[in-house]
């Protein structure tokens, strides 16, 4: 062990004793020498003093608060190792004359996030080995015809988020072996055919949001080799019957963000390897029954935030056999819908994120192993409803108060379990299970109390059982043990048994005041009836309202009248024993 760790200091000795100030040197994970250079604030000529010249790797970036000020200078010259250059972040201005010539073991150069403007033929010259080219996020507005000529054996070119408004014929002249081409970020508006005659062995082509309002035919017909197209976040409107055929071999299709309205069938008419389709965001109300019917080999397929409601039966049929993900997500459909929709697949993961659901019912497929249900209504959630071989869910942002114990025994065992964003009332009614596992589950540790408002925003990892209060809201759990809260169920008998008294002294007295009104109501009508006999009124004019053809009067006593006598029961009664000589 000794004898080991003398060689790794006779090899690690010389390469830190070379290592430039403010870097640090090492050895990346295929063993070669490396140097980063992440500080930032450097400024002035790239100076590379004190590096070794056995160095493979050269990483020099800054954070965004305290970004370099380079300019190039012809010092790579020494390094004819380097099979990697990384300078970002580092406003380079513009790139010299030659300076990489000497480079021959170059594989990589990245230069992106820079100020660099207009990038010259001569810059790249001698760099005949060179695979991957990025140009990332620079200030770039155009690119002369044969700008990459001298990089042969180029096989990755990235210029996203430039300022490109154009791609100038023959721009690509000479990079015949490019197989990936980055152009995300430009506002191109077009592609124009003529462009990639130069590069028609291109396996991937992105030009997400490129203002691209429609694509020209020719194009894909130039490029028959194209497994991966990204065409996302774009003003596409349509997709125009057997647009695709000429990709036979696509096996990644982006159109996600676009304005397309319908899925017609045939769009998809050689597409056969096709295994992800993404179509989200779009204003999509209808797709064909058959739209799907030649992707044999369908793996993925996203649907999310669309506007379509009733999708017409057997929609899935055609890949109900190949496809593993399925994302809904935004899709306001009604669970006999998903149900019918669902039928038969033997999907892995499915998304039913913001999808207006009150609750789930059965309609998950058992081989679900994935499941998103976050930012709907839902308040309860049967075990029953969940498929056995499910190792994750997502129940972020519904209306959940509170879990039972029977739903939380299935969801033990979960790999991956999201429960933030609901109301929980933390209360004996409603939080205890989950309570009960807050020392051993990081994803219950950390959930907020919405309520009662004494226990807002408390984590339920520091709350303790004896600060929890009555319920303080209904419960929605279907099957909640309503008297066993306590350790030892005498808590929640007591609070029962409460509960019950107080609902009887309630009845009790409600029937009290009703008998009590019911009898003086008697009382009152018993005493008119008496004082109608006598003639004691306060009317002079005794004539009903409704029956004889007397007017009725509305005159009150004048003093000096009869007064009105008020006498009880039994002064009438006896009054009325007298008068009949009894």
């Amino acid at each position: 062990m000794v004898l080991g760790l003398l060689i790794l200091a006779c090899l690690w000795g010389p390469l830190s004793a070379l290592c430039p100030s403010q870097c640090s040197c090492y050895l990346d994970p295929r063993g070669r020498n490396a140097v980063l250079c992440k500080d930032g604030g450097i400024v002035g000529p790239l100076d590379l003093f004190n590096m070794s010249a056995d160095t493979e790797v050269l990483k020099i970036t800054a954070p965004e608060d305290n970004m370099n000020q380079l300019t190039m200078s012809p010092i790579f010259s020494n390094y004819k190792n380097l099979e990697e250059i990384h300078i970002t972040r580092s406003n380079i201005p513009q790139l010299g004359m030659h300076f990489f010539l000497k480079l021959k073991k170059l594989d990589v150069l990245d230069l992106s996030q820079n100020n660099i403007t207009q990038p010259l033929d001569h810059n790249f010259r001698g760099l005949m080995r060179l695979k991957e080219l990025y140009l990332d996020d620079n200030r770039i507005s155009s690119l002369p015809s044969g700008t990459f000529r001298f990089l042969e054996e180029l096989k990755v070119l990235s210029i996203q988020r430039n300022r490109i408004a154009e791609l100038t014929p023959r721009i690509f002249l000479e990079i015949g072996k490019l197989k990936v081409l980055k152009l995300s970020g430009n506002h191109l508006q077009e592609l124009n055919p003529v462009v990639f005659e130069d590069v028609r062995e291109l396996k991937s082509l992105e030009c997400r949001s490129c203002g691209l309002a429609q694509i020209d035919k020719q194009v894909y017909e130039l490029l028959p080799h194209l497994t991966h197209l990204d065409l996302g976040d774009n003003l596409l409107t349509s997709i125009t019957p057997e647009e695709f055929s000429p990709l036979t071999n696509l096996r990644h299709l982006k159109l996600d963000g676009n304005r397309i309205t319908a899925i017609k069938s045939s769009v998809f008419p050689n597409q056969h390897e096709l295994k992800r389709l993404t179509l989200a965001r779009n204003r999509i109300t209808k797709i064909s029954r058959n739209a799907f019917a030649n992707l044999h080999n369908l793996t993925e397929l996203d649907l999310s935030h669309n506007k379509f409601e009733n999708p017409e039966n057997g929609l899935l049929e055609p890949v109900a056999a190949t496809l593993e993900v399925l994302s809904l997500n935004g899709n306001h459909l009604s669970v006999p819908t998903l149900k019918s929709l669902l039928n038969d697949l033997r999907i892995k993961e499915l998304h039913l994120a913001d999808c207006g659901l009150f609750e789930l019912g059965k309609l998950v497929p058992d081989t679900v192993q994935v499941l998103s249900l976050g930012n709907n209504y839902i308040s309860s959630l049967a075990p029953e409803a969940l498929p056995e071989s499910l190792a994750e869910l997502d129940i972020t942002g519904n209306k959940f108060v509170g879990l039972d114990n029977d739903l939380l025994a299935r969801l033990d065992h979960l790999k991956r379990l999201e429960l933030d964003g609901n109301p929980w009332a933390c209360d004996l009614c409603h939080i205890v299970p989950l309570l009960e596992r807050a020392n051993r589950s990081s994803a219950v540790r950390n959930l907020q109390c919405a309520q009662p408002y004494s226990l807002k925003g408390m984590k339920l990892g520091a709350l303790h059982f004896h600060e929890l209060t009555w319920c303080t809201v209904p419960s929605t759990a279907s099957d909640a043990n309503f008297f066993l809260l306590g350790d030892d169920g005498r808590l929640g008998l007591i609070a029962a048994g409460t509960s019950v008294a107080l609902l009887f002294f309630t009845v009790v007295g409600v029937l009290g005041v009703l008998l009590y009104s019911r009898r003086h109501a008697a009382k009152y009508y018993t005493h008119e009836d008496k004082l109608a006999m006598d003639g004691d009124s306060i009317f002079e004019n005794h004539s009903p309202l409704f029956g004889d053809e007397r007017e009725l009067s509305f005159k009150f006593p004048l003093d000096g009248e009869r007064k009105v006598s008020v006498a009880t029961i039994d002064e009438i009664k006896k009054e009325h024993a007298i008068s009949n000589g009894t």
